[in-house]
């Protein structure tokens, strides 16, 4: 009884240990399977970007909008019947007329002024006549200096109304000049303050222009801040999917006493950003330091794990743990496993396997570079 059990044990034994051998054969060939079939994959077409030494500083994110250098509420400077006016969202230049106020009563005022001014000039030209003539007799003894002093303030008198008339002509025909508005830069205009019939009175707001052309970035930077943004260096901007750089044109010196804020302001001039468009800028929180830096976009995150494909010399992708140090903008910043000069792969990675081969498409920097 006992040399039957033993027998079956026995035999059941080797039924596992024949079952591990099998098993272990089955994957050790599946491995050498896997890598053969890895090698006769055909290659993946990515792009390549190179990894470079970059400064790169810790930075936070404030708030900005972008603003025009031209945000003008045009008045009138005459007054009158508002005849014209321009439609809101028409692009104008600069000099072309915006509105037009009635110019009939600045029209007889400048026909009037001028006929003011030929009386008044022939008024002189007799007074003027007249002192030489005095001055002529008087050299003759035929004169009294009386009377030469009453010619030539006479004359003089003649002179000044002539002088004040044509002041007034003047004066008459830039009120008719002004009774057309022009733009005084171009832009677009975005309001109007006025309608078309209404007597308009000087000083009061026809339109809102605004130049289109040249924007700013506007924000509030905390002063602490002040010590690292410097006019002339680029700084991250974006506004939903959309990321762009820009030039700090300047840190006005003069802090608010409350809120313990400066005001920055961004060149955008032709940067495509609409005006009033909300925004939020990058900027350096501290000294900046240099580090191996590798496009956003090489970054590749599987559930809780991020890394980056680089391609080696046999032209294989190869799987780098991505150890962030910091992320400025469209770069990041890695502690180790990447070196200045490697190729990493910013388009098609999410589709290799670590080993697959790859083949580098037109549009690489590296492969202009090569």
């Amino acid at each position: 009884m006992v040399i039957t059990m033993q027998k079956r044990k026995l035999r059941t034994g080797g039924k596992n240990l024949a079952h591990m051998l099998f098993v272990n054969i089955v994957c050790s060939a599946g491995m050498v399977f896997a890598q053969g079939d890895m090698q006769s994959m055909p290659a993946a077409r990515v792009q390549v970007e190179t990894a470079v030494l970059r400064d790169m500083a810790p930075v936070v994110t404030v708030s900005g909008t972008v603003v025009s250098l031209n945000d003008s509420r045009i008045s009138a400077e005459v007054e009158g019947v508002l005849t014209s006016l321009a439609n809101v969202g028409d692009a104008v230049d600069a000099g072309v007329v915006i509105a037009q106020i009635d110019p009939r009563l600045m029209k007889i005022a400048v026909t009037r002024a001028a006929a003011n001014v030929a009386r008044l000039e022939s008024e002189f030209d007799y007074r003027e006549r007249q002192l030489v003539r005095t001055l002529e007799l008087a050299q003759k003894n035929n004169a009294s200096a009386t009377l030469v002093d009453e010619s030539r303030a006479l004359r003089d008198q003649a002179m000044h109304q002539l002088a004040d008339a044509r002041s007034a002509l003047e004066q008459a025909q830039g009120d008719l000049a002004r009774a057309t508005i022009r733009a005084a830069f171009s832009g677009h205009v975005v309001e109007r303050l006025a309608a078309v019939g209404e007597y308009i009175d000087v000083g009061e707001d026809v339109i809102r222009l605004v130049d289109t052309h040249r924007a700013e970035i506007s924000l509030p930077a905390p002063i602490s801040l002040t010590r690292y943004v410097k006019p002339g260096m680029a700084v991250t901007v974006s506004s939903g999917d959309v990321t762009r750089q820009h030039a700090v044109r300047a840190v006005v010196p003069v802090g608010d006493a409350v809120s313990r804020m400066v005001e920055i302001r961004l060149d955008a001039t032709d940067s495509g950003w609409l005006v009033g468009t909300p925004v939020q800028i990058s900027l350096p929180s501290d000294v900046a330091v240099t580090t191996v830096a590798v496009p956003r976009d090489s970054l590749v995150e599987r559930g809780s794990q991020v890394y980056v494909y680089k391609v080696d010399n046999e032209g294989s992708a190869v799987q780098v743990p991505a150890n962030i140090v910091t992320i400025i903008g469209l770069w990041v910043g890695l502690a180790d496993g990447i070196e200045a000069g490697d190729k990493v792969i910013v388009r098609g990675a999410e589709r290799l396997a670590p080993g697959q081969p790859v083949e580098v498409i037109a549009g690489s920097t590296a492969t202009a570079s090569q």
